[in-house]
C-alpha cells in the first residue's frame, strides 16, 4: 500500500478528513482577564477601612476605582488572591469580599454580593463631594 492510499477515505467514509503532519499552536496569555468585568468601574479616590479574615483591626485604604461588583484599592496589607476581606465605607455596613489579583500594593477585589446600583451611586456621588 502506498503512502498516499493511507490518506484516502475508506470505502462507505467518503468525504472523511484526516491530518497528517505535525500541528503547532501558539498562544498568548495576557492580563486581559482583568479587563473582563462584570460591570464597569468607575475611577474614585476614596479612603476607606479594610478588614481582613482574621484580622482584628480595620486598616485604612485608598479606593481607585469602584463598580457594583468590585474595587481596586491600594493598601499596604499583605493580601493574597483568594483572600476575604471586609471593605468598609461611611455610612454602610461592611462589605464582604474576596481578592482576585494583587500587584504589589495594588489589589482588585470582587464583592460577595453586588452592590445595588442605588448604593453604588450614592458612594461615587459622596466622592465627588
Amino acid at each position: 500500500m502506498s503512502p498516499q492510499d493511507k490518506n484516502e477515505p475508506a470505502p462507505g467514509q467518503e468525504g472523511a478528513c484526516s491530518l497528517t503532519g505535525e500541528l503547532s499552536i501558539q498562544v498568548t496569555v495576557s492580563d486581559a482577564g482583568k479587563k473582563a468585568r462584570k460591570s464597569a468601574r468607575v475611577p474614585v479616590s476614596l479612603d476607606a477601612g479594610l478588614r481582613a479574615r482574621g484580622g482584628y483591626s480595620v486598616v485604612s485604604v485608598q479606593i481607585l476605582d469602584l463598580s457594583t461588583h468590585g474595587f481596586r484599592i491600594e493598601s499596604l496589607l499583605d493580601l493574597a488572591v483568594g483572600m476575604d476581606v471586609w471593605l468598609r465605607l461611611p455610612s454602610l455596613e461592611p462589605c464582604h469580599a474576596k481578592v482576585a489579583w494583587v500587584e504589589g500594593y495594588v489589589a482588585g477585589c470582587a464583592f460577595e454580593r453586588p452592590l445595588h446600583p442605588a448604593v453604588l451611586d450614592m458612594i461615587i456621588h459622596r466622592a465627588k463631594d
